[in-house]
């Protein structure tokens, strides 16, 4: 029996206990923990098991292990939630600040729920003519022009079919002749409804798209290889779903440019300007080679140059006014990178950004006027969301109030025997400063690209990528939780992402080595990294003590018939939430590792911080 078996035993055995003891009724319907005051449903558990990684859940035997590992580390979650808010810990500003982005994101999104997918509606008669279109398609010439004088002019010239390969324009005009092939759902809707509305030899009206203006003429229509292929139920969900795309995206046009009207929203050229300049200066003192990531080191730079309009408005949204360090923060959290070629181009992405913010605040603020957030679905994932931040806060409080002194650095240094050994491992790993940029490499591994193609293209550590992502032999001590997790994987197995630093890893286990790590001959070293690992012990320790004095006061209670009854996917995943009016999140927030406590004895007074 492995040692998290019989921690995960242990636990189990004393929420029956307690439950027993409490002479508890049964909970309602769709109930399958309690954590003190709070509930902990099946659809929450299902949610955070499917939608996050995991390792060995494909083994038959390790899934109610796996089920169990993780609803006691949900039960901890939601003592360490509950023990924050008794300290009012949800009512510090930055807690408040987090959680108000989250909450601005899934109003936002149940806005466009709302005004944008649920007034979309796709007919059977939608779908037919669709199909019609999908399985041909169509070769056309045609006549371009960037002035619509001059495209009305060439159009009233010809006057046959024949005419239109055989007339002369003028070279004022700029026009430009050419072929191409019409596929469904590729051209644009304009030039698309216009081709397969006309029969061969036909000629179009004049028709606007993009940043020009066409005449076209039908030469040949075929069918479509691909779309002929499919079978009936696979192409008829293809061309609904393309269809229901295309109608999303004219009606959400359509409404925020009736939302935006009137609405105030711009940036100050003179602040601009002076963040434009900071960030050109920042990057032309770095190597840019791959994706360079605004780090820690250049923010701090950045800071530095700009340090007399730091405090200036940069941009207005609303009721939302951003500053120059304002901005600043936000392009560092956001993962904001250039390559060598985007970075010639800083006025044109910072001001693209802005642009995007501000009108997603608005339509945010719009979202939290008219109480979405409010609305039942949203607010039982705002609750789950705000559970999360709450223990993320209670965890780094109690971390904080861990001290180490140098005589206890010296005396767990002597402590050490020198014949302990050390595991130790090497990894490949993918590091990205943005959840979007991580959602983009892992989705060009999804389709076949190698590893090292995809480090060399995402990762935004230099040395890493100059590596092929091959880190150096670490001691699974070191890192953590990577060196512990690493410790469990199988050879050539991967896992992630996970947040690291302000950036994201995914990684894959190259070794593992039991050997123990070379002696090291510098005592401020040695100094620093018993400091480090026995910090880490204490804050660990404390962490568990704090948890099952909880789950002592407290209570907590697993419904083991009903755990049992679930079944859950065996394949790790790591699921995004694509939102409305752009942008990604975790689709439920992170759960971390917590079973140890169950094995800690509960102290009886208050613990001495």
């Amino acid at each position: 029996m492995t040692i998290r078996l019989q921690i995960l035993l242990i636990g189990l055995l004393a929420s029956f206990i307690m439950e027993s003891l409490g002479q508890q009724s049964q909970p309602p319907a769709g109930i399958i923990a309690k954590a003190g005051d709070t509930y902990i449903t099946e659809t929450e558990f299902l949610e955070r098991f499917e939608m996050l990684p995991g390792l060995q859940r494909h083994r038959t035997e390790r899934m109610e292990e796996a089920k169990l590992e993780l609803l006691y580390s949900l039960i901890a979650e939601k003592l360490l939630a509950q023990e924050a808010r008794e300290r009012r810990i949800d009512q510090d500003s930055i807690v408040r600040l987090s959680f108000e982005e989250i909450r601005k994101m899934l109003a936002r999104d149940q806005l466009y729920r709302l005004e944008v997918s649920g007034k979309v509606h796709v007919t059977p008669k939608d779908v037919a003519e669709a199909i019609d279109q999908a399985l041909k398609e169509v070769l056309v010439s045609f006549i371009f022009c960037e002035r619509k004088d001059d495209a009305e002019f060439i159009r009233k010239q010809i006057r046959t079919a024949k005419e239109f390969g055989s007339i002369e324009i003028d070279i004022s005009l700029h026009s430009v002749r050419d072929t191409a092939t019409i596929i469904w759902s590729d051209a644009t809707p304009a030039i698309e409804q216009a081709a397969y509305a006309l029969r061969k030899g036909e000629v179009s009206p004049v028709i606007q798209s993009g940043g020009g203006f066409y005449i076209l003429k039908v030469e040949r229509i075929q069918s479509n290889a691909f779309y002929t292929s499919l079978q009936s139920t696979v192409l008829r969900e293809r061309v609904e779903g393309k269809v229901r795309l295309r109608k999303e995206e004219s009606r959400l046009n359509e409404f925020v440019a009736a939302m935006l009207r009137n609405r105030t929203g711009y940036s100050k050229p003179g602040p601009l300007r002076e963040l434009v300049g900071t960030l050109k200066q920042v990057y032309a003192k770095v190597r840019v080679v791959g994706r360079v990531a605004l780090n820690d080191n250049m923010l701090s730079q950045a800071r530095s140059i700009c340090r007399l309009v730091l405090h200036d408005t940069l941009a207005v949204a609303g009721n939302a006014a951003w500053t120059v360090e304002e901005i600043l923060e936000r392009l560092h959290t956001r993962g904001f990178s250039l390559d060598s070629v985007t970075v010639k181009a800083i006025p044109q992405q910072v001001n693209g950004l802005l642009r995007v913010w501000v009108q997603q605040e608005l339509l945010a603020q719009e979202a939290l006027a008219r109480g979405l957030d409010t609305y039942p679905a949203v607010r039982q994932q705002l609750d789950t969301w705000h559970d999360n931040v709450l223990e993320q806060s209670m965890r780094f409080y109690l971390k904080k109030q861990v001290k180490v002194s140098e005589a206890e650095v010296l005396s767990f240094l002597r402590s050490k025997d020198s014949s302990v050994v050390i595991p130790r491992v090497q990894l490949r790993e993918l590091i990205t400063a943005s959840l979007d940029e991580m959602h983009q490499a892992l989705d060009e591994i999804q389709t076949g690209k190698s590893m090292e193609e995809v480090i060399i293209r995402w990762c935004s550590d230099a040395y890493l990528r100059e590596r092929k992502g091959i880190s150096d032999p670490f001691p699974v001590s070191d890192r953590y939780p990577v060196g512990e997790i690493a410790w469990q994987m199988i050879v050539g197995q991967r896992y992630g992402p996970v947040k690291e630093g302000s950036g994201y890893l995914y990684f894959e286990l190259l070794s593992k080595d039991p050997q123990k790590e070379p002696v090291d001959t510098g005592f401020t070293e040695r100094m620093d990294r018993a400091k480090n690992e026995l910090l880490r012990q204490k804050e660990k320790r404390l962490v568990n003590l704090f948890l099952a004095q909880a789950g002592q006061s407290r209570g907590y209670s697993i419904y083991q018939d009903r755990l049992s009854r679930i079944k859950a996917s065996p394949i790790p995943m790591m699921t995004f939430r694509i939102l409305g009016f752009g942008g990604r999140m975790f689709a439920v927030p992170f759960v971390d590792r917590q079973i140890e406590w169950l094995n800690v004895e509960p102290p009886q007074g208050q613990i001495a911080f």
